[in-house]
């Protein structure tokens, strides 16, 4: 695969990086089944492809040092969709905010991001968009799942393939491919015998 990192800062970058976030929209919406032309055509106006399309845009800009404009497209972007993405998050290929209603990201992130509605992902200190990009934001793995109402603060860890369920605050790094869920505050494994739980 290729490193999702080097697609960051070029046009022609952000185009692979579109291409990608519209093929997951697209996987994710229509579960993998043949549609027509039209109907494809009709996923650009979706909000999770907008937040996409807005968040390439500013990042792009805001790597190329125009912080204000990108300030712009990213106020655009919380306007239009509900969604504040600090341009100068770095998200791999695969973005998916499917209901993109009060998501703040600051942060980086793998490819095949999901963030669900309500969540918070970023330093302790939140920073502005035409501010610089924060030493102390948090680092999500590809595939990395962030819950309905979760939040991810401070410079931690989530390992690939982990999942911030819902409503958890997450202080401290997740090791990749488990569970975190406030209700029973453990961390589940699915690599471990069924029934091997791991208390936070």
């Amino acid at each position: 695969m290729r490193n999702a990192m080097s697609d960051h800062g070029t046009l022609s970058g952000m185009r692979r990086l579109l291409a990608a976030d519209f093929a997951r929209i697209l996987h994710q919406t229509t579960g993998g089944k043949p549609t027509a032309r039209l109907r494809r055509l009709m996923h650009l106006l979706l909000p999770a492809m907008q937040v996409a399309i807005l968040h390439r845009t500013a990042h792009l800009l805001h790597g190329r040092g125009w912080r204000r404009s990108a300030a712009l497209v990213a106020d655009l972007s919380l306007r239009l969709t509900g969604a504040s993405l600090h341009p100068g998050s770095r998200v791999g290929p695969g973005l998916f905010v499917p209901h993109p209603a009060r998501v703040a990201f600051c942060a980086t992130a793998g490819a095949d991001l999901t963030l669900l509605p309500g969540t918070l992902v970023g330093p302790r200190d939140w920073v502005l968009p035409d501010q610089p990009f924060p030493a102390d934001g948090p680092d999500l793995g590809d595939g990395a799942i962030v819950g309905a109402h979760a939040a991810i603060q401070g410079s931690v860890a989530i390992g690939a393939g982990a999942t911030v369920g819902i409503a958890v605050c997450s202080l401290r790094d997740v090791p990749a491919g488990t569970v975190t869920m406030i209700a029973q505050r453990q961390v589940r494994s699915p690599r471990r015998p069924q029934g091997t739980i791991h208390g936070r």
